[in-house]
């Protein structure tokens, strides 16, 4: 395989790999929805999509990795940067594919991030109102890791 042939393999890698994080950020979007509006049956049935996303995520990762060792690089923002400046400025649309793909990492980095924090919220909420019931039924309260009475 010529090296323009390697470069346009990596090219369709990558926009498959960035098609594929984008329909994970829509996953995502989705779910921030779900756990805003309340529809646990929701989250559920997106779960299995998220999951099915992530594994071709991680695969496509692999592979991209893989050619970028094999082009004897380090796995590094820098040295891929600095690699694509050099080896292939006369191709511009590579440089930009690859912005892309780091933006929609950080989108989905972020928004998995908030759905983090929305669901912990309402885990805490949920132990608060589950200790308050448990107390009003009379039974004994519950004690935090200080030893703090815990409602």
């Amino acid at each position: 395989m010529t090296t323009s042939q390697h470069l346009v393999y990596f090219m369709r890698e990558l926009e498959t790999e960035r098609n594929t994080l984008r329909a994970f950020i829509e996953i995502l979007k989705k779910e921030e929805s779900a756990l805003v509006e309340g529809k646990i049956e929701k989250i559920d049935y997106l779960a299995s999509d998220k999951s099915r996303l992530i594994e071709e995520l991680i695969k496509l990762d692999d592979h991209r990795n893989e050619y970028l060792q094999r082009q004897g690089l380090p796995l590094e923002k820098s040295s891929i940067d600095t690699w694509l400046a050099e080896q292939h400025s006369d191709h511009s649309e590579i440089k930009t594919l690859w912005n892309e793909l780091l933006d929609l990492a950080k989108t989905a980095q972020q928004l998995n991030h908030s759905n983090g924090l929305i669901i912990s919220t309402q885990l805490q909420f949920n132990q608060r109102t589950f200790s308050v019931l448990h107390c009003a039924a009379g039974n004994v309260s519950f004690y935090g890791p200080q030893g703090q009475t815990y409602i």
